[in-house]
């Protein structure tokens, strides 16, 4: 938990509480503009253990930091994570205990409410809160009636019957050429698979510790239907998607996805039919072209507007002598709700946005820190992530660290890397941003 990082010997157990409960006499007595003002010159690391100490004792005083912070996630011999706040203008790194099991050695495949979602090797699905050391499970993907599990290790999907689920109807397909591959006969994963060729990202519609939540797991674009299930009904189920799920986030009690043809749909439970998950058209469709391989996201501005993402990946010579180098550039449009149609934004003003393995997050900069009109992002590809670790040759990809985090500025029309030190960045698992949350 954050806030524990001891120095030297510990002090016996009943002293120690001694102390803790002698510190939380003091600290209730102390007026909130004096816990303000020390909660201001705190390092942003004890400023969310202080506010965290303050919300449970104090009463909701002072709110942890809510800027997004980049959390690098431990190797499987590594108790410690590692936390970077954009906001410091100095990017010092935090060390916090990793959370066992599910933050040692697992890849993160979401983000949300402040919780991390996390797959192991051989596929489970864990969730864990950097900031107070919590952690839970999700149901496993086994739960999905339409895989056939062997063994414990293989995983076997009827891909007839899941076409037809995601398609809504018996062959043909109309259509599922355009904007995704047609459905094999069967579809086989090993379990270490599972994270590589089947997640794309798992969506929280709220905090495990709220007692009602729902989870959304986008599946990789071979497969494009999502699955959800909930605190209710912990198995997964497949849900209609003829167009495919590319990105999603969870707004204003609805899930939203964004297809990998341009349209936007909102997700609702219908309890009344078994609880199953169905769509409807939310927003117009982007002009999107069929042969469009930029990675869109869905976010959401502060005035409550849709905006997606586009970010166009490429790599680059300085002079025919040269190794291309890996680089990207972000194009951003926004719902003009009154017109019904989408507008290029060639800046996004007093606004950043986050992007990543995460629920795309938009936060205004009105503190210091983290600079507008720019897009920090990290990188989400997890499959061809793990291909270069498994082939990866130091003279091939020397700028591997700017693919994996960095941030594009509209202004300057260049991507500037984030963290200052690339030994600090390891090259597996992926980097992830997250909202500190105590709940």
């Amino acid at each position: 938990m954050i806030g524990s990082r001891g120095r030297g010997k510990q002090a016996p157990p009943r002293r120690r509480q001694d102390k803790i409960s002698g510190a939380i006499n003091f600290i209730e007595r102390l007026p909130p503009d004096l816990l303000a003002e020390i909660h201001r010159h705190l390092t942003f690391l004890d400023r969310i253990a202080f506010a965290l100490v303050v919300r449970r004792f104090v009463g909701h005083v002072l709110k942890p930091d809510t800027q997004p912070l980049l959390v690098l996630p431990s190797t499987a011999s590594d108790e410690k994570a590692t936390i970077v706040s954009i906001a410091d203008h100095k990017r010092r790194p935090a060390a916090v205990p990793a959370c066992d099991p599910a933050m040692r050695g697992h890849v993160v495949v979401g983000s949300s409410h402040g919780w991390l979602v996390t797959a192991d090797a051989k596929g489970a699905l864990r969730l864990a809160n950097p900031v107070t050391g919590v952690q839970t499970e999700l149901p496993s993907v086994a739960t999905i009636p339409l895989f056939n599990v062997r063994a414990g290790m293989w995983y076997d999907l009827d891909g007839e019957a899941f076409a037809r689920l995601r398609f809504a109807g018996p062959p043909p397909y109309d259509g599922a050429a355009t904007w995704g591959p047609t459905p094999p006969r069967c579809v086989t994963l090993r379990a270490e698979q599972l994270r590589q060729s089947f997640y794309r990202m798992v969506v929280l519609s709220a905090s495990p510790l709220s007692g009602s939540y729902a989870a959304m797991i986008v599946t990789a674009p071979f497969f494009g239907a999502p699955a959800f299930a909930t605190s209710d009904d912990p198995n997964w189920r497949f849900a209609p998607s003829h167009e495919g799920v590319e990105d999603a986030i969870h707004h204003d009690g609805r899930f939203y996805s964004l297809t990998y043809s341009g349209l936007i749909e909102a997700w609702d439970r219908d309890i009344d039919s078994g609880g199953a998950f169905t769509s409807k058209v939310a927003a117009p469709r982007l002009n999107v072209a069929s042969d469009d391989k930029r990675r869109k996201y869905l976010a959401v501005a502060p005035d409550g507007r849709f905006m997606v993402v586009f970010k166009e990946s490429m790599e680059v010579k300085v002079n025919k002598w040269s190794s291309p180098k890996w680089t990207c550039e972000f194009k951003v449009q926004r719902l003009n709700e009154t017109r019904q149609l989408w507008e290029d934004i060639p800046d996004i003003g007093d606004m950043a946005i986050f992007v990543g393995i995460n629920s795309s997050v938009c936060v205004p900069t009105t503190g210091p820190g983290i600079r507008p009109g720019c897009v920090y992002f990290t990188e989400d590809e997890i499959g061809k992530a793990s291909l270069r670790q498994e082939n990866y040759i130091s003279y091939h990809d020397a700028d591997d660290e700017l693919r994996r985090v960095g941030v594009y500025s509209f202004k300057k029309l260049r991507v500037d890397r984030i963290i200052r030190k690339p030994e600090e960045l390891p090259r597996w698992p992926l980097p992830a941003w997250f909202t500190p949350s105590a709940f």
